[in-house]
C-alpha cells in the first residue's frame, strides 16, 4: 500500500503530517528529560547526561511502539525555498539503512505549503522492520541536530534540518521525535490512545497537561 492510500484508509486524511499535532485528536506530546537541561549550571559546557538520558528515552520510545515484527514507514520530510534548487532528501536513506540498493523503493512527493514560500519535498519508503535501520544512530542525529558538536548528526545543506516520521501501519502509530526536547505519538484509535497515554504520563509535556485540564472543565 502506498502511503497516501495508507493515511486516507487509516486516519480519513492523506494530510496528516501536514496538520498541527498540538492540536490534533487523539495526540500525545511527550518530554524527552524532565529533570535535566542542555547546557552544565554555571557553564557554557553541554550537559552529556542530559543528552544519555534523551537518547535513551528516545530509544526505549521507538522500541516500545515499534517491535521487532512491525512494518514500519520511514519518512523524510524538507523544506525548502519555493525558488532554491531542488532539495535532495535521499541522505537519510543512504546513511541509516542498512540495506539502500534500490533506490527506486523510495515514494517521491513535492508539496506546496498554503500561503507561504515554500515547499516540501517528502521521501517514504515501506520497510519490513526495525531492523532494517540503523535505528539508534538516526534517533541521536535527531536530538543532536541544534548542536554542531555532537555527533552522529544531519549534514547542514538546507535551510531547515529534514522532518523525520515514523509511522506503524500494524498498529497504526506515528512517531514525530522534532529534536532533544520531546515528541508526539499520534494515533487513531481511543483506546490506544488512552493505553499510551497511561503508560506514558510521566512523560507528558506540560503545556499538554495543562491544555487538557482546560479542555475537561
Amino acid at each position: 500500500m502506498k502511503l497516501n492510500d495508507y493515511f486516507h484508509t487509516h486516519f480519513d486524511n492523506t494530510h496528516v503530517l501536514e496538520e498541527s499535532f498540538a492540536e490534533r485528536p487523539l495526540t500525545l506530546s511527550l518530554d524527552l528529560q524532565k529533570e535535566l537541561y542542555q547546557i552544565q549550571e554555571d557553564s557554557d559546557e553541554l550537559n552529556m547526561a542530559y543528552f544519555e538520558k534523551v537518547y535513551q528515552k528516545s530509544l526505549t520510545l521507538f522500541e516500545d511502539l515499534f517491535q521487532e515484527d512491525d512494518r514500519l514507514y520511514l519518512i523524510v520530510r524538507v523544506r525548502k525555498d519555493r525558488h532554491s534548487p531542488p532539495a535532495k532528501s535521499t541522505e537519510i536513506f543512504e546513511r541509516f539503512l542498512k540495506n539502500n540498493k534500490d533506490r527506486y523503493a523510495l515514494e517521491f512527493e513535492k508539496k506546496d505549503v498554503r500561503d507561504e514560500e515554500e515547499v516540501i519535498y517528502q521521501y517514504a519508503r515501506l520497510l519490513p522492520s526495525r531492523k532494517s535501520i540503523h535505528y539508534k544512530k538516526l534517533l541521536q542525529a535527531i536530538c543532536n541536530q541544534d548542536f554542531p558538536e555532537l555527533y552522529p548528526r544531519f549534514k547542514s545543506r538546507q535551510t531547515y534540518y529534514p522532518e523525520i516520521f515514523f509511522v506503524n501501519p500494524d498498529k497504526d502509530i506515528i512517531l514525530y521525535i522534532f529534536d532533544d526536547r520531546g515528541c508526539f505519538i499520534l494515533t487513531n484509535n481511543e483506546t490506544r490512545f488512552e493505553f499510551l497515554k497511561e503508560q506514558y504520563t510521566s512523560d507528558l509535556s506540560e503545556g499538554y497537561v495543562l491544555l487538557n485540564e482546560k479542555s475537561d472543565k
